[in-house]
């Protein structure tokens, strides 16, 4: 059991930690070890051939920056692509999206994986992260818990479940 425990622990902080490694601060033009961390970028972000250009150097100076016309103008013009500037908003852990935004994609797609069909997931996600004292968003707290019952119970969307848009 601790194994199991052990073994959970390490590779759902993994990605995490494999990202830890390169900070805007650490990719800060003029940096002592500029360089070496631009590889490390270049690599975590699977940027083609695990290189970086100077495109890249601009791509990376903006999001640290937070220029969001520098990056759409790098894009636009075709010097990196939106994949590119994704993977490297991952690795640099730079995220827009609000902590109940985070929260709604990570539930909603955990809804999905206990068989929720997709407009179901949807519908408990909102609950759960917009209204979470609401019965239903009570029972979708208990069905992330692990609560086997919980999971039934949402599997077939009581009433109570369905979103008002």
């Amino acid at each position: 059991m601790k194994r199991v425990l052990l073994f959970v622990i390490l590779f759902g902080f993994l990605p995490f930690s494999a990202n830890a490694g390169v900070k805007c601060s650490d990719v800060k033009y003029g940096n002592e070890n500029y360089h070496e961390k631009m590889e490390e970028l270049a690599k975590l972000a699977r940027l083609p051939d695990n290189y970086y250009s100077r495109y890249h150097e601009d791509v990376v100076s903006d999001l640290c920056k937070g220029n969001a016309k520098g990056i759409k103008s790098s894009i636009d013009s075709g010097f990196v692509k939106k994949s590119e500037v994704e993977a490297i908003k991952e690795v640099l852990g730079i995220d827009n999206r609000s902590d109940t935004g985070k929260s709604y994609g990570y539930s909603r797609q955990k809804f999905e994986e206990m068989g929720l069909c997709s407009a179901c997931a949807d519908n408990v996600a909102q609950h759960y992260t917009k209204k979470p004292s609401s019965k239903c968003g009570k029972l979708a707290k208990q069905a992330l818990e692990g609560n086997p019952n919980a999971v039934e119970e949402l599997s077939s969307f009581p009433s109570y479940c369905t979103w008002k848009y």
